[in-house]
């Protein structure tokens, strides 16, 4: 079944992409193509930024993730610039912009409460003040907490690949969806989103910990992972320089659903994937993909199955059978 956008929708994912990548002068003149394809289109822009201004032309500091002294709630945080930016509009108007904004912008609150976060397709590298280094996959945040004889990272989504300077004095650890992964002086990936929490080891040993039923505490040495995916933990060993690939821009699998293939291709590309045909999805492929280049990437891996990939618009891409 194929996914039709309305003229809204594709509102809404254009008022999220210039969002992203305010600098691009190619997505903003695709959105001027767009924009005048249809009278339609120009309305739809009309009514979702009604009661908000164009994101694009804020700094881009307002997407910063900044120190609060007081803690507040997101959704107090992410309206109060609204307030300000729309402060002729009253009442019930200023309400109506903060849900389209929040809906509108999926990683919105995700970035107000991450102290790193990083837009799709685009990775960043974090020196700690211990000579830790963090590199962030695209579409990932992280809240980093470093006091006393603690150091703590929490994933808060996405995928990041630790390189930590060992200090048995000050442990340490990396949250994720109930996973506590403990450092004993190595180079190891954590991943987490809505089905699944991995952890993978390059070099040295990590201790795991899980108190979800049933439990994982284990340690694991280079070229072992762990991962919990719908409940169930799964362990088993990968080729060592598979892990953390992605850093380079390469994706190595091994005997991997094509589904999964597909959900690792996703952070690397502005469109959204839709997959309507099972088959395809639960075939399984071992290769290498290049990430810089997630399109063609995507059309290599489904076209090895006889499947195909219509990119309905610049946004929206379908993946079939045939």
């Amino acid at each position: 079944m194929t996914e039709q956008r309305t003229p809204r929708q594709a509102a809404v994912d254009w008022l999220l992409f210039l969002r992203d990548d305010p600098d691009d002068e190619e997505l903003k003149a695709r959105f001027r193509e767009w924009l005048a394809e249809d009278p339609a289109h120009e309305q739809a822009w009309a009514n979702v930024n009604k009661t908000t201004v164009m994101l694009t032309d804020a700094p881009q500091a307002m997407w910063e993730a900044t120190p609060v002294k007081k803690a507040k709630s997101a959704r107090q945080i992410g309206c109060g610039w609204l307030r300000r930016l729309l402060w002729p509009v009253a009442g019930a108007s200023v309400a109506v912009a903060c849900g389209v904004a929040l809906l509108a912008t999926p990683d919105l609150l995700l970035r107000l409460k991450a102290d790193q976060y990083t837009p799709v397709g685009t990775t960043k590298d974090v020196v700690l003040a211990d000579g830790s280094h963090i590199t962030l996959a695209p579409r990932s945040a992280i809240k980093i907490e470093m006091a006393g004889t603690e150091r703590h990272i929490r994933l808060l989504q996405g995928e990041a690949l630790f390189d930590v300077r060992h200090d048995e004095s000050r442990p340490f650890r990396v949250f994720a969806d109930g996973f506590i992964a403990t450092d004993i002086g190595t180079v190891f990936d954590v991943r987490t989103d809505a089905t699944t929490t991995a952890v993978a080891v390059r070099q040295g040993v990590v201790h795991v910990a899980s108190l979800r039923v049933p439990a994982v505490d284990r340690d694991l040495h280079a070229g072992e992972w762990v991962r919990i995916a719908n409940g169930q933990p799964v362990a088993g060993t990968s080729a060592i320089e598979a892990i953390g690939a992605w850093r380079d821009g390469t994706l190595i699998t091994d005997d991997e659903a094509v589904s999964d293939v597909i959900a690792a291709l996703r952070p690397w590309t502005t469109a959204k994937i839709v997959v309507t045909g099972q088959k395809l999805a639960d075939k399984r492929v071992t290769g290498n993909y290049d990430l810089r280049q997630p399109e063609a990437s995507l059309r290599l891996l489904v076209a090895t199955y006889g499947g195909k990939v219509r990119f309905l618009t610049p946004w929206l891409g379908l993946v079939t059978d045939h």
